[in-house]
C-alpha cells in the first residue's frame, strides 16, 4: 500500500483496489510492515480530506468494532 503525504498531512491512500480513507482504514490494521520513503514523490490530487488525528480516530473505532 501506500500512503501520500503533502506538507506533513495526509493527501492520498491506495491498498489493492482501494483508495483514500477505507485504503488508509484498511492498512492500519497491519501489525507490521516496512516503509520507503520517496523524497522526489507528488501527489496527483487530495482524496482525503480529514486530519490525521480524525484518521487514525475512525481507523480505531472501526478496528474496535471489527474486533468485537
Amino acid at each position: 500500500g501506500e500512503i501520500h503525504f503533502v506538507d506533513g498531512e495526509i493527501y492520498n491512500a491506495m491498498f489493492d483496489q482501494l483508495r483514500g480513507e477505507e485504503a488508509f482504514f484498511q492498512m492500519l490494521k497491519f501489525r507490521e510492515g516496512n516503509f520507503v520513503l520517496n523524497p522526489n514523490f507528488h501527489a496527483d490530487a487530495r482524496l482525503i480530506n480529514m486530519s490525521a488525528e480524525m484518521l487514525l480516530l475512525e481507523g480505531m473505532r472501526r478496528f474496535d468494532e471489527d474486533n468485537r
